[in-house]
């Protein structure tokens, strides 16, 4: 039994050190775009290397778990939870280390306007991150009910400043190149912020036992 609980405790650890990890490396992709710092590129890179390692080793003591102690109740839906959300997290960490990517690319491009949109949307998904990890680290669903409310912005943002840029590109031919990539980053934004909440989904099972739907 002792085993079993040491077991259990490193897993929910190391899942709690991928999903910081995982909004660390958002905030800072994001904060790199704004600010043109290419120096965080590497380390957010680095990082990912360290998310799919999580991703690999997590997996391995999940299936550990499940066939030398065959857990019930809350013990399994935790394990459950963990499975899914690694997942997430590995999704999620990589469209950070694509807005890295799409940084060092821009670097030595001009920066146009539309910039100033992603910054805002950034700031919503890391906090989304953030507010499920404590979730699961301290086994609550207190705040989750922001959770829609933050998604909502991001959809409903996404579409906004798609329509603003496009606008812009078209006005300005020349900034196509850079804009297609604020493109694509407003979009991973976006797709972190729906992960955010199927992690929410897991989180809110794993405590209370009952499924849900957050989107």
């Amino acid at each position: 039994m002792k085993r079993f609980v040491e077991d259990m405790d490193m897993l929910v650890g190391e899942t709690i050190a991928m999903s910081k990890m995982t909004a660390g490396m958002i905030e800072r992709s994001v904060r790199s775009l704004m600010t043109g710092d290419v120096s965080l590129v590497e380390d957010i890179i680095n990082d990912f290397d360290r998310i799919d390692r999580y991703d690999s080793e997590i997996e391995v003591m999940v299936i550990r778990i499940l066939t030398l102690y065959q857990p019930t109740a809350v013990d399994i839906r935790t394990v459950a939870t963990v499975m899914k959300c690694i997942t997430y997290l590995e999704r999620m960490a990589k469209y950070s280390k694509n807005i890295a990517k799409a940084t060092e690319y821009l670097a030595d491009k001009p920066s146009f306007e539309p910039k100033k949109l992603i910054g805002p949307m950034g700031d919503t998904a890391v906090s989304m991150v953030k507010l499920v990890t404590q979730g699961f680290e301290k086994r609550s669903v207190d705040g989750f009910d922001r959770i829609v409310d933050m998604d909502n912005y991001l959809d409903d943002t996404m579409h906004e400043n798609l329509d603003e840029i496009i606008r812009f590109i078209g006005e300005n031919p020349d900034s196509a190149d850079v804009c297609s990539y604020y493109i694509s980053i407003i979009k991973f934004l976006e797709r972190v912020g729906d992960h955010a909440c199927k992690m929410a989904e897991k989180v809110t099972f794993m405590v209370t036992g009952m499924r849900t739907t957050i989107s």
